[in-house]
């Protein structure tokens, strides 16, 4: 009897996009000749390919996906072929993992150059071996990595990275390089390191230099390059600038099962400082003239400095941090004033503050805006219609939710009869028997689950459902009627459920009958983030258009 051929996939993955071009084709074409001669039957439309990802974590697009399609209930394959075990990963720990969930899937794996199959009952054995194997590759290589590079810091050449001030010229023919000053960008330090050395604060030369146009080292995101106080400071700390090079200062660590590298300090004992007069661009005495300067601001920055893993916008204590955009430049809205008895927060646009490159000038106080937006969202919240549509849409879910699991109240009721019977059973027992500790022990767990089964079966109920809308309408509009009062009960949980409902708020400077004013629009996203609701029908639906109007705060002198 013939079976029919099983359905595969191919997943294949190179390193960085330094490798050959040919190596993702390579291993495809390895898979689709193992395929061809066991029986398989390549699906074209399920190759799955990363290319310039590291193969130590498993957040990679490719990979994802092709493990999304495997655990799904229309499962489009049966089996995944690729090269070796180092292309799915080189963890141990992520390989077991994959592997267990595949097979937990039935989806076979096949590592074809290492005749490694998921049905093969060694096949743990060998997957750890040789995840041992790539886990210690990547090590290794790391390690030969930075021992090359310590060799050329050593040598005076260049250990890569972009330097402003400075050109990376070619030596030799090993691709090695060595920095040299670029004079024009080296006036542009001293100018820098002179400004601060005369007390002009960061911002100021920030402007300073916006002002008069001068290039700075590069764009981020697509924006156009300008000068920010934060560049400015951490050149204004670098030894480079004085002839020193320090090398081995930090390393980057992947974040366990992710791609992602977060930076680490080394220890100082590890650092690598090395002298290079032909470097200097600025004076000896000139640079620790700065440094002094800094200290003295950076003994009061760390003083009110809270660290912590979370980015500053989402701790931040103002509700509306991150979330608001200069409707001119695009850039955000920060707070730049507070602190005091008399003076209060207020919002104002960054590229203003900071860099003096957007004409957007507008103060606007804390308070005023999150009374006039949230009154705005209070308002349309609370229209009939709004509550009907959110209550109704949570009962469908509801509904929807408890329907599939049909199979399960079955279940419940059935063992809520056996239960019952166990009941009876010990009562006759003890009325048989007389009282015994083991007996009523027994009794009261018998019992115990039988109360909560019928609680369980009862919230099932149709009229159960209807009950809980009725007390989640009365929970919404009690809530919602004092809007800011809950949001900033909890600031931080506050903002982390408004960023599900709400992208962005534009803050559009407008010019009104007498004074400036602005005018804030979003797009109000009533049910949030759910994948059982069409999101396009709920925004174009329920969008809420915040006009603020006249009344927020105009520029004014002395602000």
């Amino acid at each position: 009897m013939n079976h029919p051929a099983r359905r595969a996939a191919i997943y294949a993955r190179v390193s960085t996009d330094k490798q050959s071009q040919l190596s993702t084709a390579d291993q495809i074409r390895k898979c689709r000749e193992y395929a061809s001669t066991n029986g398989f039957v390549v699906c074209d439309d399920h190759i799955y390919v990363d290319e310039a990802v590291s193969g130590v974590g498993i957040d990679r697009g490719a990979l994802c996906r092709m493990m999304d399609a495997a655990v799904s209930t229309t499962r489009p394959f049966d089996a995944v072929l690729f090269d070796d075990t180092s292309r799915l990963t080189r963890s141990t720990k992520d390989a077991l993992g994959i592997f267990e969930r595949m097979n937990f899937a039935s989806v076979q794996l096949v590592a074809v150059s290492q005749g490694i199959d998921s049905e093969d009952d060694q096949a743990d054995v060998l997957v750890t071996v040789h995840g041992l194997v790539d886990s210690l590759y990547v090590k290794e290589l790391a390690k030969k990595t930075h021992r090359g590079l310590e060799g050329l810091v050593l040598r005076g050449l260049h250990a890569g990275g972009r330097c402003f001030g400075y050109t990376a010229v070619p030596v030799g023919d090993g691709g090695s390089k060595r920095l040299t000053i670029n004079e024009s960008e080296a006036a542009v330090v001293r100018r820098i390191f002179e400004l601060s050395a005369s007390g002009v604060s960061l911002k100021t030369i920030a402007k300073t230099l916006n002002a008069d146009c001068v290039a700075a080292p590069r764009a981020r995101a697509g924006r156009r390059p300008t000068w920010c106080p934060t560049a400015i400071r951490a050149m204004l700390k670098r030894e480079l600038y004085k002839g020193e090079v320090i090398w081995n200062r930090s390393k980057f660590e992947k974040v366990p099962g992710t791609n992602k590298r977060r930076r680490k300090m080394r220890a100082q004992t590890e650092w690598r400082r090395i002298q290079h007069p032909e470097l200097a661009v600025v004076p000896v005495e000139l640079w620790d003239k700065v440094q002094r300067r800094l200290q003295s601001f950076d003994g009061l920055h760390r003083e009110q400095s809270r660290p912590g893993l979370l980015p500053r916008p989402a701790t931040s204590p103002y509700l509306f941090s991150g979330i608001l955009r200069c409707g001119q430049c695009g850039g955000n809205l920060i707070i730049a004033t507070g602190g005091g008895t008399h003076r209060h927060p207020k919002y104002v646009c960054t590229n203003y503050f900071n860099r003096g490159v957007c004409g957007n000038d507008l103060y606007i106080r804390r308070d005023h805006l999150e009374e006039r937006l949230l009154d705005r969202l209070q308002s349309e919240l609370l229209r009939p219609e709004v509550i009907d549509y959110a209550v109704s849409e949570f009962g469908r879910q509801l509904r929807t939710a408890l329907g599939n699991l049909g199979c399960e109240v079955e279940q419940m009721r059935k063992r809520k009869q056996e239960v019952e019977r166990k009941i009876q059973n010990v009562v006759a027992a003890i009325g048989d028997y007389g009282h015994s500790s083991a007996l009523l022990q027994q009794l009261a767990q018998h019992e115990s689950e039988f109360r909560a089964l019928t609680d369980q079966l009862r919230s099932a109920t149709p009229g159960s459902v209807d009950t809980r809308i009725g007390e989640i309408r009365e929970f919404v509009e009690t809530s919602i009627s004092d809007l800011r009062g809950l949001l900033n009960r909890d600031v931080v949980l506050a903002k982390t459920e408004l960023r599900r409902h709400l992208d962005e708020v534009r803050m559009i400077p407008t010019h009104g009958q007498e004074t400036w004013h602005y005018v804030a629009t979003g797009t109000w996203d009533l049910l949030g983030a759910d994948s059982g609701v069409d999101r396009t029908r709920q925004r174009s639906d329920w969008r809420i258009r915040m006009v603020a109007g006249v009344g927020f705060e105009p520029t004014t002198s002395g602000l």
